[in-house]
């Protein structure tokens, strides 16, 4: 479910249908769940059910959720709340319900905080970025007191295969966490890889963009299942949902 309304993204890498409605609809207008879901597990050709839920990219609808008041807001929480219940239910029994959300802390991002059992923050190596996640953290758990999970993101390939420094970097950001949320309420789990292969593949498809070509975003666990980027997602995998003693 793309719940980051002030910038979808979900849509560049999956395709719609015509038919199907805006999950903006559905928390919104009170539009049905089914009618808002496209399975797209015959486009990527793999076992069991993927369901995607798209936010409308238009102008218009991303003014309209800049603009949301508290009321909207609340009436927005509920409906997603029903729909979490809905898709555990037949005919969906979804195993797992992801959520990507906004950045900072948007009516949305707090709703789907509630939502969920596990909060992931996917951060980079900057100091913008450590402090404002460790501050916002610390200032969401001691209300929702939720699990959080950390994960650095656009981390040199160079640098993660170094044992020594690894180890060093992860007690440092643990130690920072811990200093400003002052309580264990934050699980730090790993390192996301980047290299220049990767970069220069998000580029090229861009610039397809800037040329009104059709593009889309390379899903690098079914594309290319042996690069780094891929087979440290799927290491992380049972950590993220819970299926690991880590």
């Amino acid at each position: 479910m793309d719940t980051d309304f002030h910038g979808p993204s979900i849509i560049t890498f999956f395709k719609k249908s015509l038919d199907t409605k805006w999950l903006n609809d559905v928390l919104l207008r009170d539009e049905p769940i089914e009618n808002c879901l496209e399975d797209i597990s015959s486009q990527l050709e793999i076992p069991g059910k993927l369901f995607v839920g798209f936010a409308d990219p238009s102008a218009s609808a991303i003014e309209t959720n800049i603009r949301i008041n508290e009321k909207m807001s609340f009436k927005m929480l509920k409906n997603l709340m029903k729909i979490g219940k809905q898709l555990e239910d037949p005919p969906y029994e979804v195993n797992y319900l992801i959520l990507d959300s906004s950045p900072g802390t948007t009516y949305s991002t707090v709703n789907a905080m509630i939502t969920s059992k596990t909060s992931l923050f996917i951060v980079k190596l900057s100091n913008a970025d450590l402090l404002g996640t460790s501050q916002m953290i610390a200032g969401l758990n001691k209300q929702l007191k939720t699990k959080s999970l950390v994960l650095a993101n656009l981390i040199p390939k160079s640098v993660i295969q170094d044992d020594a420094i690894i180890s060093q970097l992860q007690s440092l950001i643990e130690d920072k966490f811990t200093k400003d949320i002052q309580d264990k309420y934050v699980d730090f789990i790993g390192w996301i890889p980047i290299d220049e292969s990767l970069i220069q593949t998000e580029f090229l498809e861009a610039v397809k963009t800037l040329q009104n070509k059709d593009s889309s975003r390379l899903i690098y666990t079914l594309k290319q299942p042996d690069h780094p980027f891929s087979t440290t997602l799927v290491d992380l995998i049972p950590i993220i949902f819970g299926d690991s003693d880590k």
